[in-house]
């Protein structure tokens, strides 16, 4: 199994970091909104490998 974690391309950083920036702005707890930002700003792949006998 192979884990790929990868930054996103600029529009999918610029809006994480909007989200990031959300709690500074309403009262939503920056606890329920980084976990959705860093998911935003990341891309993972999961890969499962076969192996042939």
């Amino acid at each position: 199994m192979t884990i790929d974690i990868s930054l996103r391309e600029l529009p999918f950083l610029a809006i994480s970091a909007g989200a990031a920036a959300l709690p500074a702005w309403t009262e939503v707890p920056p606890t329920a909104v980084l976990p959705v930002a860093i998911l935003v700003a990341v891309q993972i792949r999961v890969r499962r490998h076969v192996r042939h006998v």
